[in-house]
């Protein structure tokens, strides 16, 4: 394997980019890490272990195919060790200029109909989505963090996401609980970063999660919340003796905020208190029709506005009506980049065979989805951490891998091929240099 680095100039690059991957391993089961990445980078679809190792690794080495399986199977690779590598690789890629800006951590999960009843967690699950066409779908769910970092793409910021971290959901386990636990693993790795805000739906701003977003003072929340959701007036001051009030008088979404028609829709905002935290929040409220009561969608902020504005402005000058016109509509528009991580899990089911996986056991799926995840952070990450590949940060991940993949398979073939004219010229060499006189005089 030595030999096929030192010989070949992409798979070097490759190689380059996943060692800090690699060396989290002891130097055999890195070395299969490495190929399994490797083959992942350079299948179009993977379907099985077993197809990996027909079409893939069979040629590059004398690891047995029950050694990928054990591997993927029985041991207990260091993910969570693996997801701080990524994050660090996704804080190294943001310039200078944008260090400022904040990083954006995005959570939701994601269902995958499976067609056996041998795998571990499997499961009839509720399916809001209806992806089969019912209620209901048999098969697993896995909750998913995901990063957003600022990057320089052409001449414009942009946001890259990749996902850090999948968890297959236990039958017993609380995606609450499980999202927390994941949150918190990664906080330990951004505390340097001023700001990090955590994007997600209206299932998942209760519980454990607000209890982790109150336990770091870097971490703030953008977050739809129910409709039904009790708000109250920030509380006024009376001038009386006795403790003062929380909280105001309860508020109406429907009758105490001033919308503003906007395109398609109506748009209102103000800060108010909550049940959810002990301090004010910024509410956001939209809705396509007033009169209907149940198109009316709620967005919280817990970042002020103006802490917002003056990070996304990286202190340009503006006016004061730019700053009206402009500053309301943040925490919406920072709550737009959530659906990021849903383009994330249809880009991993469509192109990168999220739901191809063959292993049972629990361990082995998570395992083999968060192998996914490394190589789909690599694709998209490499353009902007190696000058090599810089041509392809204006690329798709997907353009990227099929880029990869090809100068992958080249390498491979070139350096098989410099191999057999290596042995073949050492052998001629041999034939040249031996002496055949004594061998014919005895043969008489």
């Amino acid at each position: 394997m030595e030999r096929l680095y030192q010989k070949t100039r992409i798979i070097s690059r490759v190689k380059k980019y996943l060692s800090p991957y690699i060396e989290l391993l002891t130097k055999p089961s890195g070395q299969k890490l490495f190929l399994l990445l490797l083959a992942v980078l350079s299948m179009q679809a993977v379907t099985s272990i077993q197809h990996i190792y027909t079409w893939f690794l069979r040629g590059l080495g004398k690891v047995s195919l029950n050694a990928y399986y054990y591997m993927m199977t029985y041991t207990a690779l260091p993910i969570d060790k693996f997801c701080k590598v990524t994050l660090e690789k996704a804080i190294a890629v943001i310039d200078e200029k944008h260090r400022e800006l904040p990083v954006l951590l995005l959570l939701d999960d994601t269902m995958q109909a499976k067609y056996g009843t041998h795998f571990e967690e499997y499961g009839k699950m509720f399916d809001h989505a209806k992806h089969d066409g019912s209620l209901y779908l048999n098969g697993h769910c896995f909750v998913a963090l995901a990063v957003c970092v600022p990057v320089i793409v052409g001449n414009a910021m942009k946001y890259l996401t990749v996902p850090i971290r999948f968890r297959l959901k236990g039958k017993e386990e609380s995606k609450l609980k499980i999202a927390s636990e994941m949150i918190r693993e990664a906080m330990k790795t951004l505390a340097d970063i001023p700001t990090v805000i955590l994007l997600c739906d209206s299932w998942y701003p209760k519980g454990e999660v607000l209890e982790t977003v109150c336990a770091y003072s870097n971490l703030e929340l953008v977050a739809n919340v129910r409709a039904d959701t009790v708000l109250y007036d920030l509380p006024q001051s009376t001038g009386k003796r006795g403790r003062p009030a929380k909280k105001g008088g309860k508020l109406s979404i429907y009758n105490d905020f001033s919308f503003t028609e906007m395109g398609k829709y109506f748009i209102a905002a103000r800060t108010v208190m909550t049940n959810l935290f002990k301090i004010p929040v910024y509410m956001t409220v939209t809705t396509a029709n007033l009169d209907n009561h149940n198109g009316y969608r709620l967005f919280l902020s817990t970042i002020a506005i103006e802490k917002l504005y003056a990070m996304f402005s990286l202190g340009e000058h503006t006016s004061d009506h730019d700053y009206a016109r402009l500053a309301w509509l943040l925490p919406l528009r920072l709550y737009s980049l959530r659906w990021n991580i849903e383009v994330l899990f249809y880009e991993l089911k469509s192109f990168w065979s999220f739901g191809n996986y063959m292993l049972r056991s629990k361990q082995g799926i998570d395992n083999f989805v968060n192998l996914l995840s490394i190589s789909y952070a690599c694709a998209k990450f490499i353009p902007f951490a190696d000058d090599f590949f810089a041509d392809f940060s204006l690329a798709s991940t997907q353009t990227t891998k099929f880029a990869l993949g090809d100068a992958i398979r080249k390498d491979l073939f070139f350096a098989n091929f410099v191999d057999f004219i290596e042995k073949r010229h050492i052998s001629l060499d041999c034939l040249h240099d031996f002496d055949f006189s004594d061998f014919f005089a005895h043969s008489s």
